[in-house]
């Protein structure tokens, strides 16, 4: 489904030049359930333009959303879910990427959102030198703490694990896990050594951003970044070859959050010479782009 495209300028203020950045609306969902679990209304955002290649992250404040009952459609709730950080935006979307916003449902006699307005925060990296950290032949660094000061000043740590250190790590800490776990049961009640084993797990879990969880196996050409990040400044990774082309994955699952594990899945194994750029978010490299939608078809 696609409905009524608004144009909106994006201020450059160094350079006071304007970007044009398109913005269409592709799906819309509603659900609805008896029991009230789970109603929402889903708007999926296609953006667009010139700009879009250069974007890394993308975060969206919602300002407007009626529907054409007047009643307001802003999940006050879902929105500061969202927190402040940016949902990342791959290098391979060069020609649009897509916002999913969540919002309260219409009301049944509605037969349209009359509008939905707001602002859409775009970072883009190549305003900002700063905002880019290039870690040359990370491969020789695998398995501990990436030595960079660019990193360091940021308060930002990154391990990066092949498949056969990751799978090592994964089965030294469960062991560990198994060790102590046995340790505690040799005194308490049965009741005391489940809240003991399930806290011992839960906490290593926490400590390694999900690394024990049972999903998260890693395929043969694969590599685990562990990022500790405590002031959220990390956007969004990629991996080029040595010319600074983006080597594009198969798939990435994020577990946890500070620190959070990232396993990302190659067709081939990446080259000794391949390359991990950290975007960092900085005051200069952030564009904001106010955006509208006008009259939506509800389905």
């Amino acid at each position: 489904m696609f409905v009524l495209l608004i144009i909106s300028p994006v201020v450059l203020a160094q350079a006071q030049v304007q970007v044009p950045v398109q913005v269409l609306v592709g799906d819309v969902k509603e659900t609805r359930r008896t029991d009230g679990f789970f109603n929402k209304l889903e708007v999926q955002l296609k953006v667009m333009g010139e700009i879009v290649p250069d974007v890394r992250g993308v975060r969206v404040s919602l300002e407007r959303a009626i529907d054409s009952t007047g009643k307001n459609l802003i999940d006050e709730k879902k929105m500061s879910g969202r927190g402040s950080g940016f949902d990342d935006v791959s290098a391979s979307d060069s020609e649009n990427f897509k916002i999913d916003l969540e919002m309260k449902n219409a009301a049944r006699r509605a037969t349209v959102v009359t509008e939905i307005a707001g602002v859409l925060e775009l970072f883009v990296p190549g305003r900002d030198p700063g905002s880019t950290v290039t870690v040359s032949n990370f491969n020789r660094q695998t398995g501990k703490p990436i030595v960079n000061a660019s990193l360091r000043a940021a308060t930002v740590d990154v391990v990066v694990w092949n498949k056969q250190q990751y799978e090592g790590q994964k089965k030294a800490e469960e062991e560990k896990i198994k060790k102590q776990i046995e340790e505690k049961k040799k005194s308490g009640t049965a009741e005391e050594q489940a809240d003991i084993a399930e806290a011992l797990a839960s906490g290593l879990m926490k400590v390694f951003g999900g690394l024990f969880n049972a999903m998260t196996d890693m395929s043969e050409n694969g590599i685990a970044l562990q990022l500790t990040d405590p002031q959220k400044r990390v956007i969004n990774v990629e991996f080029t070859d040595e010319s600074g082309k983006p080597i594009s994955s198969q798939g990435r699952t994020t577990m946890g959050d500070d620190p959070r594990t990232m396993i990302f899945d190659f067709e081939q194994k990446l080259p000794e010479n391949a390359k991990l750029k950290v975007y960092l978010l900085t005051t200069g490299s952030v564009v904001k782009a106010p955006f509208k939608v006008t009259n939506v078809p509800l389905p």
